[in-house]
């Protein structure tokens, strides 16, 4: 990796304060030109509020920010840009139906004559292959619509966007959450590749095999203070997790629940229109915690909601209790057992609605007539649930779901299922994007639920997620099974080669 070099950008003392609560105590931190620096925490540590402050979204009570060794005040996010901090954010910020060039070039002002605006795209997608080619050396056809492109390419064209208007330090705020290995593999290379250029990165991430892989330095936050920066080199694993969580926090190993040779669920012969997913067939367990890995969109999504009844099969079946579930309702396939919960975000989080309203969504589709003579005991059913997963900042039921952490929100999101206590629960990506002790009490609450005898299976990009806690694990490749093996750590390697032949 590259040298160190001079600094690019520099916060001194620096404290913010929301109201009684402080986000940040006296915090110094640095960005070099050519470094990688890995900044990592529990979600609320105050990574975020930082990263705020140094592009100008925040202003801080007190301390100092200095650009290129000259101190400044930054009013605005434009005054940040304008001395060339930019954040790519988790979340893909881009038009997925307007040409690669015109996302590069978004924001510049038309022309007016037809002669004009034709000779300008002209320009511009031959200007947008050529940053490709000069940052990156990616050929890629300016005129090219993105939606086409995979998201590694699509990510890229964020960052080309922030390249084109002069960015000097780039933050990349938990942008490998869902991609793939060989997809993160792939953005990790184009981040070198922007700090071989002389480029200051900031990477963010909860995953610490990641920040291990790719910083120079990994900077480590807790309640709002910088805890320690050490040297990459100088890391391991369990020196990170010490970093971030405190001596008494270094991880759990966690011990896989015994399943029973008793079959939970049969998938026989399953297959969708368009060879979404062909022909695939396997038994669940009872008390078995079972994976589905693959790369990305490679119908694992779709076969879980095709097994619980969302879409319909071509062929082939599902069969809970010797009952098929094959394209029933869902308030039928949850009476006979079935509980699914999709990926944090739009399918699953409810903004406009309160904690409880979200809580209450699957148990209110099961029992309609029963709740409108016992609505009163609802909040107490719901309050047990949420202390018995520990939820967090959970002062009023009535709050909205997003006043909550990305660990809370899930375990409130469990807490929906649990209501309904289903005998087979099919999660995709349940620690997808929250900090270390959050995992930690997530895997704990699927391992108690399998302990009871429930059968769970997780769909996951994250390989560290499924030889931890899963029994077994099915590969899916272009909609087909590859092969279902034991999830041990000895398997690790060939899980992963057996996702990507």
């Amino acid at each position: 990796m590259a040298d160190i070099q001079k600094t690019l950008v520099k916060v001194e003392g620096i404290t913010k304060k929301f109201g009684v609560i402080t986000a940040l105590d006296n915090v110094t931190f640095e960005v070099k030109a050519g470094e990688i620096t890995g900044l990592a925490g529990h979600n609320g540590a105050g990574k975020s509020v930082l990263i705020k402050v140094m592009g100008g979204m925040h202003k801080p009570n007190q301390g100092k920010i200095s650009y290129y060794g000259e101190q400044v005040k930054l009013h605005s996010p434009k005054d940040a840009q304008e001395r060339g901090f930019y954040i790519v954010p988790q979340e893909l910020v881009i038009a997925r139906q307007m040409s690669v060039a015109d996302n590069i070039f978004v924001g510049q002002k038309e022309a007016e004559s037809k002669i004009l605006k034709t000779t300008r795209k002209k320009h511009i997608v031959q200007e947008a292959e050529k940053l490709l080619k000069q940052y990156f050396d990616i050929d890629l056809a300016g005129n090219t619509i993105v939606d086409t492109l995979d998201t590694v390419t699509q990510r890229i064209i964020q960052v080309v966007r922030c390249l084109r208007a002069g960015a000097k330090v780039v933050v990349f705020d938990e942008t490998t959450a869902g991609l793939t290995q060989n997809e993160r593999e792939k953005l990790f290379a184009h981040m070198k590749t922007l700090a071989q250029k002389g480029l200051g990165i900031v990477f963010i991430s909860h995953m610490i095999s990641e920040i291990l892989e790719i910083c120079d330095s990994v900077t480590a936050m807790r309640e709002g203070k910088i805890i320690s920066s050490e040297r990459t080199d100088n890391l391991d694993a369990r020196k990170v997790v010490e970093m971030i969580a405190g001596k008494d926090h270094t991880g759990m190993d966690y011990v896989k629940p015994s399943c029973k040779n008793e079959v939970a669920l049969s998938v026989n012969h399953l297959s969708t229109e368009n060879d979404g997913i062909t022909d695939i067939s396997f038994d669940l367990r009872k008390g078995e915690i079972f994976g589905i890995y693959g790369l990305r969109d490679q119908g694992q999504t779709l076969l879980l909601e095709t097994m619980f009844g969302i879409y319909k099969s071509t062929q082939g079946q599902t069969i809970v209790g010797g009952k098929k579930t094959k394209h029933r309702r869902i308030k039928d396939n949850l009476r006979a057992g079935l509980g699914y919960l999709p990926e944090r975000g739009v399918k699953t989080v409810f903004t406009t609605k309160s904690i409880l309203e979200n809580m209450d969504v699957a148990y209110l589709n099961m029992h309609e007539k029963m709740l409108q003579v016992k609505r009163a005991e609802k909040p107490k059913k719901f309050i047990d649930i949420a202390n018995r997963l520990k939820i967090r900042g959970l002062s009023d039921m009535d709050a909205k779901l997003t006043s909550l952490s990305g660990g809370n929100m899930q375990k409130a999101l469990l807490a929906r299922m649990l209501a309904i206590d289903p005998d087979i629960l099919m999660v995709i990506e349940p620690m997808l994007g929250i900090d270390i002790g959050a995992k930690d009490e997530i895997r704990s609450i699927l391992l108690d639920i399998a302990n009871q005898g429930k059968t769970i299976v997780i769909s996951t990009a994250e390989i560290d997620d499924v030889v931890g806690i899963c029994n077994r694990v099915a590969i899916i490749r272009e909609g087909r099974l590859v092969s279902v093996m034991d999830a041990d750590e000895a398997n690790k390697a060939l899980i992963i080669e057996e996702s990507t032949k």
